[in-house]
This record gives C-alpha cells, structure tokens and sequence, in this order.
C-alpha cells in the first residue's frame, strides 16, 4: 500500500512540475530554470503565474529539494532543511489573482561563498495553504511549481557515460515502423549532465538511413543517477501507441496491417548507435551497434500480386505493338 502512495506521489509530481498542469486552476511558467553562478553570488529570475480557474484565490509559496527518483528521472521531493531550497526566496510569500488573471513574479536564489561546486536542484511551488504534508515532506497534491536546476561553478567533477543500448523490448524484426530504442546514461560527476547528440540508422550498406534527437525532451541525468532515454524511428504511430494495440489483442486485419506499412514503410536490414556528447568539455559517447530489419511482407505482398497482372497485360501489349511495327514495315517494303 505505501509503495502504491508513494508512486502515485511520484507520478502526479512529475506531471504537475515538468509538464505545468492546469491543475488546481494555477499555471506556471516556465517549467523549468537551468541557470549557472558563482559562490557569493545572487541571481534573479522570473516566473509567470496565472489563475484558470473561475474564482479569486490566493496562492503560497514553499520551497522542496529534490532529487532523481529510478531511471525515468521522476523527481522525489522533500522539505527544504538545507541546500538550494533554502537559498530561494520570492518578492511575495503570496499572491491574490483573480479569475483568469496573470502576475509575474521574480525569485532570487542567494548562493554562499562556501557552496559546492556542481548541481543543487529544487523547485518552487504554488499552493492554495501555506503549509502542507508531514514532516520532512512534500505535500503536493494542491501545489504546482517549477524546477530549478543550479550549477555552481568551480572544480566541477565530470564523469558520466553509456552503460546500454537496445531496441525496445530487444525486439530487431520490424513489419512497419516505429522502431523504439533505448539506452542509459550514467551520471557519477558532481553536476547535471545532458546529453546532446543523435542515434544515427545506417542501412547494411552503410548510407545514413535517419538520424533521431537521443534527447529529444532535453532531459538531464542528475549527479549520482543513471537514467533510461527512450527515443524512437517513427512516422506517424509511436512506440507507445503501438504496444497500446498490441495489449488489446486486436483481431487480425491484413487491410490495416498493410495500411499501417504504408503509412509506416520502411525496408531493408539497418544498424544503429548512439552518438552523443556532454559536458561543458563536450565528452564524446558512442555505443556499440545494435542492428534490426524492417519488411513489410504483407505490403510487398500486394505489390507482387498486383505486379503480376501488369506485367502480363504490359507483355501483351509489348508484343501487340511489335506485331504492328513488324507488319508495318513490311507494307513499306512491299512485303505481304
């Protein structure tokens, strides 16, 4: 039972937070600050807050650390005792919007001479009580907010890489796309690390079939994390999609399998392998090649049986027309 809590917890959070929910009748933007400063320094932001709902509320703020919760990157938050939660503080503790009314509001993170190098991360939240949750904890079920994501300058440790890299569900045969790939990234540094660059599809004969964003929502891996990425080769279904249909033990169509080739085509034996970069010292990291095959056999299927017919009727019509030609010149040269 707590561990359903506590993942339930964990996936409102990353809804509210990453994805500025209309929950609760309050937005925020941005989603979220990746900002930089020195020791001693002070830094100052801003943030946009609106009112959906259809009635005046007033609105409190509270600060929460957080740090990386699995391999997803959903982030597990708690009070703020120490560190970056604590360094923040807004120009109002409270704000009173009116319905469909918007304010900015600024923030200033005060960091000390002493801070460490290397990330500190937090988030800003906007409830409707001033305090909220047990203590030691969050409470975010009537809260949404922005993180903030700080790197301090200094004698940064980098240290992260690669440790995998598969197709979705180690499946390499393929009727249509998409093709699902997914690798992950180890952070052992002392900052967030973002990694930057491409899964390059080459096909058996070595030409560049597609190049995919590896990170494409521009994800971070926190300082002592490992953290799954899941980009995909796709055109209009996504990988998501499809193992939605597969689940639903849908009766098989050979009209929507060879709509979906169509719509979804691809063909032909292709290796692929990341390709990506990080860091501000733009570290290079490759993975090994994992190779799959696309062929849509139902689609080929078709085209083979309605070649079949037009070869024959273009045959006929070749030899008619050789016929002719023949007869032709013969009446030319006086040949019956």
């Amino acid at each position: 039972m707590v561990r359903k809590i506590f993942l339930t917890i964990s996936i409102s959070a990353l809804a509210i937070v990453l994805f500025a929910t209309k929950a609760y009748a309050l937005t925020i933007t941005p989603i979220r600050y990746e900002i930089s400063g020195n020791p001693g320094q002070t830094l100052t932001e801003k943030m946009g807050l609106v009112n959906e709902s259809n009635k005046t509320q007033t609105f409190y703020a509270s600060f929460a650390n957080f740090e990386a919760q699995g391999d997803t990157g959903s982030p597990s938050f708690v009070d703020a005792k120490e560190g970056l939660g604590t360094w923040m503080t807004t120009e109002q503790a409270s704000v009173t919007l009116a319905p469909g009314a918007q304010k900015e509001i600024s923030f200033s993170i005060k960091i000390p001479k002493d801070a460490e190098p290397g990330g500190h991360f937090a988030a800003i939240f906007w409830g409707t009580s001033p305090r909220g949750g047990s203590p030691g904890q969050v409470s975010i079920g009537t809260k949404t907010g922005l993180l903030v994501l700080l790197s301090v300058n200094g004698d940064v440790k980098e240290q992260a890489g690669l440790v995998d890299f598969q197709l979705h569900n180690n499946k390499h045969f393929y009727k249509t796309l998409p093709v699902g790939f997914q690798y992950r990234f180890s952070n052992q540094g002392s900052d967030r690390v973002k990694p930057k660059g491409d899964i390059v599809i080459r096909s058996i004969f070595g030409w560049v079939a597609k190049r995919i964003n590896a990170n494409p929502y521009d994800g971070n891996v926190l300082p002592g994390t490992t953290r799954k990425f899941s980009p995909e080769w796709s055109k209009r279904d996504s990988v998501e999609t499809r193992d939605q249909e597969n689940s639903r033990n849908e009766s098989y169509s050979f009209k929507k399998s060879v709509s979906d080739e169509w719509h979804n085509f691809a063909l032909g034996i292709f290796r692929a392998k990341v390709v990506a970069n990080f860091g501000v010292t733009n570290q290079v990291a490759k993975s090994h090649a994992v190779y799959f095959v696309v062929f849509p056999w139902e689609l080929i299927l078709v085209v083979i049986v309605l070649a079949i017919p037009v070869y024959f009727i273009l045959r006929t019509m070749l030899r008619r027309y050789n016929r002719s030609v023949i007869r032709r010149a013969q009446r030319q040269m006086g040949i019956r």
